[in-house]
């Protein structure tokens, strides 16, 4: 894949999902004094990660940011070509501790706080001799609430498209690793199905605002948030906020029969500035600077049915300014790929991505599967297809998913399947002169991984 970057391992996390991740177990109360109560809650966990399977297709060895094989190295694959690694690892959630601090200032306003660090039991890179691993603060914030409604100050996740991989913990991953997004360099949690029909909505500081639950039913949220840059071809204005909200619905006809949806968007303006120049001047001479701007937004939504032992969900994303994995990133096929343009004129790819997931309970054991695929668009300004010896472009990313879970009281035990399918256009190989006719190839490029451990919650 394309880890080299620690930011991508901001959104790798599809993981600390949750500083929910310590929502399926009661906090531990600790203190209780003048009004004040200190509780914790968390998870220790660890997985065997075994991953077999092609490495990237020819033409695309050294781009670290398509395809899987993180690294760029040839030696991580075998005389046929083929990736296959093992590693002893944390999983879609890793490790994390929390402290909970709650008030009850009057019988209107209630205030709390969180904080909680997630932590990854690998090394980041098996190589390194101090042994270092991956330690972040995932969720810090102070939240009021009152009939008002609710306010939340700090680092938590972001709501663009919370939803979604909150589906894909509760039906999927959540005691599982999916997708182990990368295998040479470890820096948060895994994937579960986050890149192949779910976007990681990342931990952002925010200012948000959430309604009453209406009815019992009903919420809506809303806030702005730290607006990301985008280093890769110099996009880094960001003259406002990052804007993102969330409606959700929830209703049970009776227990363990009913149903949840949720819809929800993001919206930023990113730009870049340039010196304008006078026409025909040598040296260039420099007349003033214009900053050009263009926006990345995103919308989606899904739902999931309660029906006793089944669960049933779906969800979808559309937008400009993401990949398979992130809205806003680093990764230079989200932009316009053909190479003479200049960066101003670059413009957002637009994406799309749809996930299904069922589970079924048995007693204390489940089994769960997934589908998902997330969709790339070409555009004018990319590279045309038919340029002889140039990379083909990723199109899109298919992921299907399959596990069984088992649980002893607070320790839960799995494993799970992951297949992850990358699709790319065509790519056009023209020979040395004289040594053979243009030739049409198809890319693609297959990776399995299968992950087994268990999880321990309080």
């Amino acid at each position: 894949m394309w880890l080299r970057n620690t930011r991508l391992g901001a959104w790798m996390v599809a993981a600390a999902v949750l500083a929910l991740s310590g929502s399926a177990a009661a906090e531990i109360k600790l203190l209780e004094a003048n009004g004040w109560m200190i509780s914790t809650d968390g998870r220790v966990n660890g997985f065997v990660s075994h991953v077999w399977g092609d490495d990237r297709p020819a033409g695309l060895e050294s781009l670290e940011w398509v395809g899987f094989n993180e690294t760029g190295n040839s030696g991580q694959a075998d005389a046929d070509g083929k990736l296959r690694k093992t590693r002893v690892r944390s999983g879609f959630v890793p490790s994390t501790f929390a402290f909970n601090i709650h008030r009850q200032i009057n019988s209107g306003l209630k205030l709390s706080s969180r904080i909680e660090l997630g932590i990854q039991i690998a090394n980041q890179v098996p190589a390194d001799i101090p042994d270092v691993s991956w330690m972040q603060p995932r969720s810090v914030y102070l939240l009021l609430e009152g009939r008002w409604g609710s306010f939340k100050a700090g680092r938590d996740l972001s709501l663009f498209p919370r939803g979604h991989l909150l589906m894909n913990y509760e039906l999927g991953h959540a005691y599982g690793v999916g997708f182990p997004c990368a295998y040479e360099k470890i820096f948060g949690g895994s994937c579960g199905h986050v890149g192949f029909g779910t976007l990681w909505p990342d931990f952002r500081a925010q200012l948000t605002y959430s309604t009453p639950v209406f009815g019992d039913i009903f919420q809506v949220s809303a806030g702005i948030f730290d607006p990301r840059t985008v280093p890769t071809y110099n996009w880094t204005y960001t003259p406002v906020p990052r804007v993102e909200g969330e409606a959700t619905a929830k209703y049970n006809f009776r227990e363990g029969w009913g149903f949840k949806a949720w819809g929800n968007g993001s919206w930023q303006q990113v730009g870049i500035g340039v010196n304008t120049i006078a026409p025909g001047t040598s040296p260039p001479e420099v007349t003033g600077r214009k900053v050009y701007t263009q926006s990345a937004y995103g919308v989606g939504g899904g739902v999931i049915g309660y029906l006793g032992p089944v669960k049933l969900g779906g969800s979808a994303y559309a937008g400009r300014g993401m990949d398979a994995f992130e809205f806003l990133t680093f990764n230079p096929i989200f932009v316009s790929r053909l190479s003479s343009l200049p960066n101003e004129q670059r413009r957002f790819r637009p994406t799309r991505g749809f996930l299904g997931e069922a589970s079924v309970t048995i007693g204390s054991t489940w089994v769960m599967g997934g589908f998902g695929q997330a969709q790339l668009d070409r555009m004018p300004s990319d590279t045309p297809i038919d340029t002889p010896n140039e990379p083909p472009l990723l199109r899109t990313q298919t992921g299907i998913s399959a596990g069984i879970f088992h649980r002893i009281d607070a320790f839960v035990i799995g494993i799970d399947y992951f297949n992850a399918h990358y699709g790319f256009d065509a790519r056009v190989v023209q020979q040395p002169a004289g040594s053979g006719p243009i030739s049409v190839v198809n890319s693609k490029q297959t990776v399995n991984a299968l992950n087994a451990g268990a999880t321990f919650e309080w």
